[in-house]
């Protein structure tokens, strides 16, 4: 069991530093791609900021959290709805909906007014308009010296951004990249090391055939199979339920321990048994054996006990696993966020 526990705390501090890593890679990655675009002027972000912070929010965190971003855009911007002589730290409840109003009607042109709407329609939480205080009559700006807020800007990925705005083919770019170089690679290098995977056999502990285990009860694997789940179909053919889990806990308690630990605290585990094992843990169908059991394990970041015939294979591959699935998570993560404001 301590074994069993240790290779599962390892394997956790393992992923949590191949996260980071790989964010940090994406980050780098969109830094990169960003250095290729740079802002035409055309004043639209300038006169339309838009934000979940209320500007008593923003006023919070910038008095009580000494948040340096809250600080500088107080000095920078005013919220839509309020007098020129505005001060943060008074009168700062303002409507939402007189906020949004008078941000649509002092913003009438067909550019402004098509971004405000199309934060909007993004959005179904509230979001406040502010504009730059240092805006002249003619939309030129007039500080002296650009602010950090103003210098990084677009400082995320999946901003909502302007129509004509230069950094929306810097986001396109982003999913292109993704979607054309960076995911296929993921998928090439995963398929590598599931192949790599023929390299071992199995052992014959029968941890595997005695302990499937799965989310899902044996009627929902029913249900699931006549509706033509491929997988669910071929579990229900060979894998009979067991009473209870201390009937399972019996053939290794240590393992089924370890795989409940691993659920959310919610969620069920059921375990079930292949009722064609025989004495010495031999297939009695093994020529016919379906895929399910053909390609187990097709994942070397699931728990196998060190006896198992592919633990080799997961020690041999658990890092360059590990990576791949970070990245994944991360890439299709921020993929799905940049298509939901780009579309």
């Amino acid at each position: 069991m301590e074994k069993l526990k240790l290779q599962l705390e390892k394997e956790k501090e393992l992923y949590r530093e191949l996260f980071i890593n790989a964010e940090k890679g994406f980050k780098d990655l969109v830094k990169k791609l960003k250095s290729n675009f740079s802002c035409i002027n055309c004043g639209v972000c300038c006169k339309v900021k838009y934000s979940k912070l209320s500007p008593d929010q923003i006023f919070g965190l910038a008095n009580e959290e000494n948040d340096k971003i809250s600080k500088e855009y107080i000095k920078l911007f005013a919220p839509y709805g309020v007098n020129k002589g505005f001060i943060y730290s008074k009168n700062n409840e303002i409507s939402v909906e007189i906020n949004n109003n008078l941000a649509k009607k002092e913003n009438n042109n067909k550019l402004s007014l098509s971004y405000i709407e199309s934060i909007l329609s993004k959005h179904t939480e509230p979001v406040y308009f502010y504009y730059c205080r240092n805006l002249d009559e003619n939309n030129q700006c007039i500080a002296k010296e650009n602010s950090f807020l103003c210098d990084n800007f677009p400082d995320s990925v999946s901003i909502i951004l302007p129509e004509n705005c230069a950094y929306k083919s810097w986001q396109k770019l982003i999913m292109d990249t993704i979607k054309n170089e960076i995911e296929p690679e993921i998928e090439l290098k995963i398929t590598e090391i599931l192949n790599y995977r023929s390299k071992f056999s199995c052992n014959r502990t029968g941890t595997c055939c005695k302990l499937a285990s799965s989310e899902f009860s044996y009627e929902e694997i029913k249900y699931k199979a006549l509706n033509n789940d491929r997988f669910a179909k071929q579990f229900a053919e060979i894998f009979t339920p067991y009473q209870d889990i201390e009937t399972a806990r019996k053939v290794f308690p240590q393992y089924v321990d370890l795989l409940i630990s691993r659920c959310a605290e919610n969620e069920k585990l059921n375990f079930y048994y292949c009722k064609h094992l025989k004495d010495g843990n031999i297939c009695a169908m093994y020529e016919s054996r379906p895929d399910i059991c053909r390609d187990f394990p097709d994942n070397p970041l699931s728990i196998m006990p060190p006896s198992c015939g592919y633990y080799a294979w997961k020690e041999e591959v658990i890092v360059a696993a590990y990576t791949f699935h970070a990245m994944k998570q991360i890439y299709d993560f921020y993929f799905e966020k940049i298509k939901n404001v780009f579309y």
